[in-house]
């Protein structure tokens, strides 16, 4: 069986991050895990890690949550993030791959403060970048 390509589509240091699943409350799908409340994102989140590999709960604080459209459509995985050294140079280099940005660089409490922008492909669907 032929091995995986290697495509550089966010830049040659973007690196698996975690996968974000949506939920409609955090404390109804795992009691006793810390959530963070991200005003600035409209939502609450959870990190988690199963066996090493990262897992972000989100839910949404209020109905004009972009996750409340998310649950709507009966959708859970929704999104994959990568970790980026220079969220602007990924973000330019995902523009000449089609991608399209949809939320500029902000801050987010879940991280730290550290940056995160979010992308859309109709190949490859919602991306996450996080600025290392």
């Amino acid at each position: 069986m032929k091995q995986f390509d290697n495509i550089n589509l966010l830049g040659e240091d973007a690196e698996f991050d975690h996968v974000g699943i949506a939920v409609n409350s955090i404390n109804d799908t795992l009691k006793n895990v810390q959530k963070v409340v991200d005003p600035l994102q409209n939502v609450g989140v959870a990190l988690i890690n199963i066996n090493h590999f990262k897992i972000e709960l989100v839910e949404p604080l209020n109905k004009s949550s972009p996750v409340t459209k998310i649950l709507e459509k009966g959708q859970s995985i929704y999104h994959i993030c990568f970790k980026v050294q220079n969220i602007q140079v990924a973000i330019e280099l995902a523009r000449k791959n089609g991608f399209h940005c949809i939320a500029k660089p902000a801050p987010a409490k879940a991280f730290k403060d550290k940056r995160i922008a979010w992308l859309f492909s109709r190949t490859y669907g919602l991306i996450e970048l996080l600025e290392k």
